[in-house]
């Protein structure tokens, strides 16, 4: 039987193109490569490489953007018949509020409406602009891909204090492409009234077949407090009334992230959003009433629950805080106990307590089944409130427990002889991991104490000491950020071969500022936190390389 060699171009296009469209799915930036080959691949992997379209509409790049679709448009080009997926994005969200509360010029998007009217396949259109979701573009999804799934992320309004009856947002509302909502609102920034809770939970009880609901709040710092008089707040509840919902529609929510949940909250969403079908419950702060009712009432139980984000023990008033965070301690231990099996779980601490109530129950009735684990506990401007990392055994029965898990973050305290660290380091090096984020303290509490006794007490200072413990807090560069990784992987036969990430926070990253004048430890941790990640960038011809990206510092920023 005699073979004869088959050249690229008498292969079948459409194979090569399922082939290519495989490959987008899985790796979109080797495609890149493949358009380098030659002349046929190049021509046969363009249109797929624009299955997934990211428009940027940033000032910078807007006019760019706009000659894009336009030549797209002129030309009659083969990518218009391939885009499958086109995401907006923009200049990312800032909490000052606009001056003007005019509607913003829509003009900017008359290409995009031109490209959406050629499109034939369009499966997803997601919003990531800085603006409120003009209604030009939704009336053109409406019009030409009503079947199309939307997202909008950072939802905004014109302004905040934009009264009921707004046409973009009742279209949205009413919408049937919307699929997921999130919105980040920075509170307290202005006397204005504010209607954006309202008006987002509007959209949220009208939306037929909304899958994913964000809505998180933080606030906005500085040293004025805003007040409202009587006639204000009653004028504001009127208006506030407007947004009601008589009759919210059903929807299968699938993922929902809230940060502040309590039982009546979720009795309230219950009504609507079937409980029993979220598979994602996110950066929620539970009260013990919400672990309660979602333990023992079974309208309420989350029997789908596979991912969860939970924050708590964040701010505690009253004569017994410690009886309240027990309590809390208590009902997530209890409800980890009656939850389906997780598949992820991240537990962030806002105050120092023992891993060991918490982390026994999690081993036993969800080990089996987590992929990744994440325990962090914030670190403590005080040294008698200090944070408390999970112990070495603690991670041999994590190891043991979680065969299948392949993401962990933990913290590690950093030392005088580095001993510690390296225990830790060696303790990981036996979990089969892909990703790996280590959270290391900035020593705050140090710096803060030694600031307080060089003002008030200076006869109690120990030089050599504070020498020596001010050097394990030294700025990360890219060699301290190497060894960590050496000593993470090993090397010869103890090497993990599998670890593809690994990611170091050196200090709070998103530590939430009341308001009022920051202390003096916050400004300091403000400028020393850093950010650093190691990847994997191998090939066949390039073993073991990898790229090294650090954010943050003093040094970085006085560079910049």
């Amino acid at each position: 039987m005699s073979s004869r060699k088959l050249f690229l171009h008498e292969l079948n296009i459409d194979v090569l193109c399922h082939i290519l469209v495989m490959l987008h799915d899985v790796s979109r930036h080797s495609l890149l490569s493949v358009l380098c080959v030659n002349r046929v691949l190049y021509n046969i992997t363009l249109p797929v490489l624009h299955r997934s379209c990211v428009l940027d509409y940033s000032p910078n790049r807007q006019q760019a953007t706009i000659a894009r679709l336009k030549s797209w448009l002129e030309d009659n080009s083969s990518i218009l018949s391939s885009i499958r997926h086109i995401t907006v994005q923009g200049t990312p969200a800032y909490w000052r509020r606009h001056v003007s509360v005019k509607a913003p010029d829509t003009t900017k998007w008359a290409s995009l409406i031109q490209v959406l009217s050629q499109l034939s396949h369009l499966a997803s259109f997601t919003f990531e602009y800085c603006e409120q979701l003009p209604i030009v573009l939704l009336n053109a999804l409406h019009r030409h891909h009503p079947s199309t799934h939307l997202h909008v992320r950072n939802w905004t309004r014109i302004a905040p204090e934009v009264p009921f009856g707004d046409p973009a947002e009742e279209a949205l509302a009413n919408s049937p492409c919307l699929r997921s909502l999130h919105a980040l609102f920075f509170t307290g920034t202005g006397p204005e009234a504010d209607y954006r809770f309202s008006a987002f939970d509007r959209i949220v009880k009208l939306s037929p077949n909304l899958e994913d609901i964000s809505r998180i709040s933080r606030s906005g710092g500085g040293c004025v407090i805003y007040g409202y008089s009587s006639e204000q707040i009653e004028a504001n509840g009127r208006e506030i009334q407007k947004f009601a919902v008589d009759a919210p529609k059903c929807k299968c929510i699938k993922s929902l992230e809230l940060d502040n949940v309590d039982a009546q909250m979720f009795q309230k969403l219950g009504a609507y959003i079937h409980p029993e079908q979220l598979i994602r419950l996110k950066s929620v702060q539970p009260s013990s009433d919400f672990l309660q009712l979602v333990t023992q009432h079974p309208t309420y139980k989350l029997c789908s629950l596979k991912h969860l984000d939970v924050h708590f023990g964040t701010r505690f008033w009253g004569p017994d805080p410690d009886s309240k965070i027990n309590e809390l301690v208590t009902g997530i231990a209890v409800f980890f106990q009656s939850c389906s099996p997780l598949e992820s779980l991240t537990i962030v601490l806002q105050t120092s307590r023992p891993w060991e109530p918490i982390l026994s129950t999690i081993l036993i009735h969800h080990g089996h089944s987590l992929r990744l684990l994440s325990l962090h506990q914030v670190e403590s401007p005080k040294e008698e409130s200090r944070r408390l990392c999970l112990s070495l055994d603690q991670l041999h029965d994590i190891r043991r427990a979680c065969q299948q898990l392949t993401s962990l973050a933990l913290d590690v305290d950093r030392t005088v002889d580095g001993q510690t660290e390296r225990e830790y380091y060696a303790a990981i090096r036996g979990c089969n991991l892909r990703e790996l984020t280590i959270h290391m303290d900035l020593g705050i509490a140090f710096f803060d104490s030694l600031v307080f006794f060089q003002l008030n007490d200076p006869s109690k200072l120990n030089e050599m000491a504070i020498v020596s413990k001010t050097k394990s807090y030294s700025e990360a560069d890219e060699s301290f950020v190497m060894e960590v990784w050496s000593a993470v992987v090993g090397t010869g036969i103890v090497e993990i071969p599998y670890l593809q990430e690994l990611v170091l926070c050196m200090g709070e990253q998103n530590r939430e500022i009341g308001h009022g004048y920051p202390a003096n430890w916050v400004c300091d941790e403000q400028h020393r936190r850093q950010w650093a990640r190691v990847r994997r960038s191998e090939r066949d011809d390039r073993p073991r390389e990898v790229n090294v990206k650090i954010r943050g510092g003093r040094l970085r920023q006085k560079a910049t």
